[in-house]
C-alpha cells in the first residue's frame, strides 16, 4: 500500500510543516450526526484555533460528505492558525461508531485528509466520556438527538449501550420524546387516547390547522430525524407542566434512559459505590422532569453520584490527543483548556459579527 501522502499541504499552510522547532499542536474533533466540531491546541493546553462543518457520520451521511466535512474543519483550522505549528496528533469522534475504529474505517474517513498514523479515530461518546471525567471510572448518559451509554470499569475496560439510531433504538432522547409527543397529539384527535395539551403544540410547530397536515411534512425526503428531536426541546417550553400524558413522556424517557445506563454498568462489572454518573445532551441537562425520572431510577437500584462534566466533549477529544502526544491532562491544563475555548468561540463570533469594512470611495479627477 502507498504511503499517505497527507502531511505534504499545500505551501503557506499553518500545520503540518516538518520543521522540528515549530509549535507543536495537536487537533481534538468532535463529529456528532447533525454538526462537527474542532480545535487546535498547544501543548499548554491553550486552544489557539476553532472550525465548525457538518456530520462526520458516515453511515448517516455519505462517506463523500463525511470526508468533505472532515477537510473543511481541517482547512478551517489551518487558515485560523498562525503559520509555523507542527501537527503531532489528532483525535476523532464520530457518531458513525462504536467504539475505536478499524485501520479500514481510519482510512475511508481520514485518509489524505489528516496523518493516519498519527490520528486515533473513536466513538464520539468515547470522547464525551473522556470529557465527562478524564478516564476515570463511572457511566455517561448521553441522551440528546439520540441516547447512548459508555461505562468504565476499575480495569479500564469499556461498555457501551445504545448509539443504535432512530430506527432501531434513541429510547429517551429528544427524537423519541418528539415522536411520542405526536403519537400522543395522533391519538388525542382521533379519540384513541385522552386529551393532552401535545395536539396543540404539535399543530404550533408544524404551523398546520389539522394534524393530517403533517403527513406531507413528515414523510418528505429530507424531513430528517433532527426535526423531531426539536420538537421535543419546543414541547419542553410551551407543554402545560400539569399534562399527565406530557409527564408520562418524560418520566418513561428517564427510565428509559437509567436502564441502559444501568445495563453498561453490568455489562462493564463496574463495582465502585456510589457509580459517578454524567449527563450529557439536551434532553437530560435541560428536562428537569426527565433528570428527576433518571436519578430516581437509578438509586432504586444501586448507590450512584451525579457529577458535572469537566469539559465540552469536543475538549475530551482535544485531551484524548494530548495524552496520546505524552501530555498529561490534568486539572489545572483542563482548566487552561475550557477558558482559552471560550474564549476563542467568543472570538470567532464577534469576528463574524462584524460588519464588512465600507468600500474605499471612488476618487475623481
Amino acid at each position: 500500500m502507498a504511503p499517505d501522502p497527507t502531511p505534504a499541504l499545500a505551501p503557506g499552510s499553518g500545520l503540518l510543516i516538518e520543521d522540528p522547532h515549530a509549535t507543536p499542536v495537536i487537533i481534538g474533533i468532535d463529529g456528532g450526526a447533525t454538526y462537527s466540531y474542532g480545535v487546535a491546541v498547544d501543548f499548554n493546553g491553550q486552544a489557539l484555533a476553532t472550525a465548525k462543518s457538518g456530520s462526520l457520520n458516515f453511515f448517516g451521511t455519505s462517506l463523500q460528505e463525511a470526508r468533505r466535512s472532515l477537510t473543511q474543519l481541517v482547512r478551517t483550522l489551518e487558515t485560523n492558525l498562525p503559520l509555523g505549528n507542527r501537527l503531532v496528533h489528532t483525535v476523532i469522534g464520530s457518531a458513525a461508531l462504536f467504539s475505536e475504529a478499524t485501520h479500514r474505517e481510519k482510512e475511508m474517513l481520514c485518509r489524505g485528509i489528516v496523518p493516519l498514523e498519527a490520528t486515533r479515530l473513536v466513538s464520539d461518546v468515547m470522547t464525551a466520556y473522556h470529557a465527562a471525567s478524564l478516564g476515570q471510572p463511572g457511566v455517561l448518559i448521553v441522551g440528546g438527538t439520540g441516547s447512548s451509554f459508555l461505562a468504565r470499569n476499575e480495569r479500564g475496560e469499556f461498555a457501551q449501550v445504545g448509539a443504535w439510531g432512530h430506527l432501531l433504538g434513541d429510547e429517551g432522547s429528544a427524537y423519541w420524546i418528539g415522536r411520542e409527543c405526536i403519537r400522543a397529539a395522533i391519538a388525542a384527535s382521533e379519540g384513541s387516547g385522552p386529551a393532552t395539551c401535545l395536539l396543540d403544540i404539535v399543530l404550533r410547530w408544524f404551523d398546520v390547522k389539522v394534524l393530517n397536515d403533517i403527513v406531507p411534512i413528515i414523510y418528505q425526503p429530507k424531513y430528517s430525524k433532527d426535526r423531531f428531536a426539536a420538537l421535543a426541546g419546543y414541547a419542553a417550553q410551551h407543554a402545560d407542566p400539569g399534562d399527565a400524558l406530557w409527564i408520562d413522556i418524560c418520566q418513561r424517557a428517564g427510565q428509559d434512559l437509567a436502564r441502559q445506563a444501568l445495563a453498561a454498568i453490568r455489562l462493564v462489572d463496574l463495582r465502585i459505590r456510589p457509580v459517578p454518573v454524567w449527563l450529557n445532551g439536551s434532553v437530560v441537562s435541560k428536562n428537569t422532569v426527565v433528570q428527576e425520572s433518571v436519578y430516581r431510577t437509578m438509586r432504586d437500584e444501586i448507590p450512584v453520584t451525579f457529577e458535572p462534566m469537566l469539559l465540552a466533549p469536543l475538549l475530551g477529544a482535544a485531551a484524548l490527543a494530548l495524552e496520546s502526544a505524552g501530555i498529561t491532562a490534568d486539572r489545572a491544563l483542563v482548566g487552561r483548556l475550557a477558558e482559552s475555548y471560550a474564549a476563542a468561540v467568543a472570538a470567532t463570533a464577534t469576528k463574524a459579527a462584524a460588519p464588512a469594512p465600507a468600500p474605499a470611495q471612488a476618487t475623481t479627477d
